[in-house]
């Protein structure tokens, strides 16, 4: 495994590599035939990002050639957008949607010719159904690159299972992104498939050590998959060296998603001097231009994923907003989301009223209330944002008065007979990370 030193601009980029994806499965690596566990790294879901598919080419060429002992499992690498990877032009993303944002109910029903992205959204969602019905348990790691230079990161649904996982690499965590994109590939493993899923940002585009740190993330999955311990191969540099040196002093930092600007003319530049981690103020700092007019973030917080592709589609990302979340938060998240008494009285407290959605633990709340328990609240019981608006109910003093105002104005109005309606903008919707009511289930 290679490290980023003065040898590394002698290398070629990722996009210059110029391999052709022609198979959906790249290859696999197992100890034998029976049902275990299952480690699937997927890459090149955007066409212009194969720096994880190159990385999962030279973990597979190793294991072939070392045949290490002490491999108790199976590894699976599967190709994502095999069109756009294969495409002339090397900055495409995708050819006619965005695929790492259709893998929802109703663009999976559709025909499988709708467009070049259907077809191969349908053939990995049936590779990777297959892949897990073979095996105990399976985890899926989605490895991906960025337009702007960034420290690489893991990004997934919070969930207790998934913390544990991710937190074996020493990479920075972002959570929340399910509830600000639909259609991930990530999301739809998880609440369908109820398994593990990461995604792992591992530096910029057409950076060679991108390859480096996605091959390092891959050994490191390995190991805490419980497949292969990170020691039972000879590394040049050991894989958690590797990662700490890429992201600096920015390992297990924790830092929750706020905010998404979505692109909606392609004349979108982002400002001069913002890049990611940057600190913003709320409405003031000028993060981008778009047809004209300055964009300012309407939360506080850092900078991240500023879109710096070449050609801007509307409807992509333009930047992201972030906040770090103290660890202490997270440990005391873990301890009270496991208290089902707790949830049990958040069903049955006035103005929330539980929806018939299949076990799911979905909730109706009056956003009166919502806006003062805030996103923060939520996240703390784990619960994800499946429709909610910016509502604030205020800081201090003023929000526990607004708060015992909403409670009292629903408990006095009492419930609504059968329940609010689906469509009722005056409820957000809340529901309980599927993995973590799947391991309340099963302990």
């Amino acid at each position: 495994m290679s490290t980023k030193d003065e040898h590394t601009q002698e290398r070629e980029a990722p996009s210059a590599v110029g391999a052709r994806w022609t198979k959906r499965e790249l290859g696999r690596y197992e100890s034998d035939d029976r049902v275990v566990q299952t480690l699937v790294i997927i890459g090149g879901v955007h066409g212009n990002e194969p720096a994880g598919l190159l990385a999962a080419q030279r973990v597979l060429d190793v294991l072939e050639q070392e045949q290490p002992t002490g491999f108790d499992g199976r590894l699976v690498v599967l190709g994502g957008n095999l069109p756009a990877l294969n495409s002339d032009d090397k900055n495409a993303r995708y050819i006619d949607y965005d695929l790492n944002r259709i893998f929802v109910d109703e663009q999976i029903a559709m025909p499988a010719d709708t467009s070049i992205e259907h077809g191969q959204m349908q053939e990995l969602l049936a590779a990777l159904r297959a892949i897990k019905a073979r095996s105990d348990r399976m985890i899926v790691m989605d490895l991906h690159t960025t337009s702007s230079d960034a420290p690489p990161v893991a990004v997934f649904e919070d969930s207790i299972i998934a913390r544990r996982f991710a937190r074996q690499m020493p990479l920075p965590m972002y959570l929340g992104f399910e509830e600000e994109l639909s259609g991930l590939v990530i999301d739809r493993v998880t609440n369908e498939l109820g398994s593990v899923a990461i995604v792992i940002e591992g530096g910029q585009h057409n950076d060679p050590s991108s390859v480096d740190v996605h091959e390092a993330a891959i050994w490191a999955g390995l190991h805490a998959a419980g497949i292969l311990r990170v020691d039972a191969i000879v590394h040049e540099t050991a894989p958690g060296d590797l990662l700490r040196s890429a992201v600096g002093g920015q390992a297990y930092k924790v830092f929750d998603i706020r905010h998404r600007q979505p692109i909606v003319h392609e004349d979108f530049e982002i400002c001069s001097g913002i890049f990611a981690g940057k600190v913003i103020r709320q409405d003031a700092s000028v993060i981008a231009i778009e047809d004209g007019k300055e964009i300012k973030s309407p939360v506080r917080g850092r900078v991240f994923l500023p879109n710096m592709q070449t050609r801007k589609r509307i409807g992509d990302d333009g930047f992201f907003i972030v906040r770090h979340i103290d660890e202490g938060w997270l440990g005391f998240s873990a301890r009270v989301r496991k208290q089902e008494w707790i949830h049990w009285i958040i069903a049955h407290l006035p103005g929330v009223y539980s929806i018939d959605d299949g076990g799911h633990g979905s909730l109706f709340v009056d956003r009166d209330i919502a806006g003062v328990l805030k996103r923060q609240v939520f996240h703390l019981l784990g619960y994800r944002l499946i429709r909610h608006d910016q509502r604030d109910g205020g800081h201090g003093a003023m929000r526990v008065w607004n708060g015992i105002a909403s409670f009292c104005k629903a408990f006095f109005r009492g419930p609504i007979p059968g329940g609010p309606d689906k469509d009722d903008p005056r409820f957000w919707i809340v529901r309980r990370h599927h993995l973590d009511r799947v391991d309340h289930l099963d302990r």
